[in-house]
Parts: C-alpha cells; structure tokens; sequence
C-alpha cells in the first residue's frame, strides 16, 4: 500500500472531527468547507468547521501531522518525525484570520472562537491558545466559559448568516488564490529582509536595532525575526 497522500490525510482527519462534531449532545449547527471571500482583498478563506454551539460559534480547523509537534522558545513551530525536523506555518495565524472573516459575516452580535484541533492527538503545548487534541474536542465545547448561552433562534440566525455569506468556489479556484497570496507574502518577506540588511526599519524608515536574527524598532515597535 502506498503512502497516503496529504490531501487524502486531511481528508480522514477532518471526517474523524465533523464526526465528532456531529455527536456532540444537544442542539447545535455543524457546517463543513465552509468557504468566505474578503471583499476587501479578494482572498479566499476556506475553512474546515465552523460548530454554532450553545456554548459559543466555534472556527475549527484540522491538522493532521505526524510526529512530535513543537513550539519553541522564539514562538516557531517545528515537527520531528524519524529526527528529521521540520518547520511548519503557525496554524494559529491561518486559524485567527479565519475566525475574522467569519466574525466579519455574522455581524457585531456574535463572538467567534477560533480552535484548531490535532486529528492524530499529538498537538503541542501552547499557552492560553485553543490548540487541543481530537479526544479532548468534546469537553473542550462542553466546558467552554461563553459568557452567554447561545438558545435555538439564535443558532438559526447564526446558520442563516453563515450561509448567506459563504460562496461556492472550486478547490482549484482557492489553490490558486493560496497561490497569489504566497508570491504576495514572498516579496513582502524580501523587502523586508532587504531594509533589515540596510538597518533599516520596513515601516518607519528609521534606524532598526537587532540581536543575531531578532530586529526591532523603538521608535515604531517593529518587531521581527528573520
């Protein structure tokens, strides 16, 4: 048998969390590939789950890596299978971004929650974050401190938005917006570098201070690491 592809992972992982989902007890909304496009840019978003739960509107996205998953001192994540390391994007960041847009389509009435889940339980220590394991998904909601509860009409509304908001947009269609935003990304890094190597600040022009790879500016709070 061949290894399994990454698409075919994600696939698996995110059917082990919809079921989840779906098994939870009482009346609640899961909705699944849930799609936004921010008008403001144009980018999509495609998000995993979003659960609408008594206990709060909950932007769920899936990770299915293998190996020991880390987060180091300097805030990079890092996974470790057969003692090759490799450095992987903070699903935090992605996650954020989606719980904004999501945010943006239900209106000001609604909090969102943004929790990325581990589909094979090895999810690494992070402090203060919603980073859990798939086998603590289930107390994680039902245990979850929402300031109000959230009853049936309410829940309804929040389903309504959501879809009114979503598009229907190809995989292919969203692989190449990802595209776009990489190359967009890649040379925002390059100027970037580029004014730190002057010991120049990127945002105010001024004169940046650095410790090895760390660089910051007083005058602006710029802060990076390259």
């Amino acid at each position: 048998m061949g290894i399994m592809s990454k698409l075919s992972r994600g696939k698996k992982g995110e059917n082990k969390v919809r079921k989840a989902l779906e098994a939870l007890p009482g009346y609640h909304h899961v909705l699944n590939d849930i799609t936004f496009v921010d008008a403001k840019n144009e980018m999509s978003h495609q998000i995993d789950h979003i659960l609408i739960h008594p206990n709060g509107i909950f932007v769920i996205e899936t990770k299915t890596y293998f190996g020991n998953m880390e987060v180091m001192e300097n805030g990079a994540w890092v996974k470790t299978v057969r003692h090759d390391s490799t450095r992987i994007h903070n699903p935090l960041h992605q996650n954020k971004s989606h719980a904004k847009v999501t945010r943006k389509a239900l209106g000001s009435d609604f909090d969102v929650i943004p929790v990325v889940v581990f589909a094979n339980n090895n999810a690494p220590y992070v402090p203060d974050d919603n980073v859990i394991n798939l086998k603590d998904l289930s107390l994680f909601i039902d245990s979850y401190p929402y300031v109000g509860k959230l009853g049936k009409e309410l829940m309804d509304v929040a389903k309504a938005r959501i879809e009114a908001a979503s598009v229907k947009l190809s995989k292919d269609e969203h692989l190449e917006n990802i595209g776009y935003l990489k190359e967009y990304r890649k040379a925002k890094q390059q100027e970037i570098t580029i004014a730190l190597e002057q010991g120049i600040c990127p945002w105010c022009g001024k004169k940046v201070e650095h410790q090895g790879f760390h660089y910051y500016c007083i005058s602006c709070k710029f802060d990076f690491t390259l």
